[in-house]
């Protein structure tokens, strides 16, 4: 694999990451027409919570990851 087709695939990485988290965000922005019990509610926010938590340190990875590779010297991966 080449430089630029690690960065192109990294970069489809990222995009997929920004899209996890613009949709758990929907998720969790229409919970309150979901008619769940109160208790379930909060467990489905704390799990949507987790996952944008987690969902953040992947993208700040996944742009070092990037960056680093865009830097780097070699061509072949």
């Amino acid at each position: 694999m080449t430089k630029n087709e690690l960065v192109s695939f990294l970069e489809r990485g990222r995009k997929i990451e920004e899209a996890i988290q613009l949709y758990a965000k929907h998720i969790k922005n229409t919970l309150y027409l979901s008619g769940f019990k109160k208790e379930l509610h909060n467990d489905v926010k704390k799990v949507l919570d987790t996952l944008s938590q987690d969902n953040d340190e992947r993208k700040v990875f996944m742009k070092q990851l990037i960056d680093k590779v865009k830097q780097g010297d070699q061509d072949v991966y």
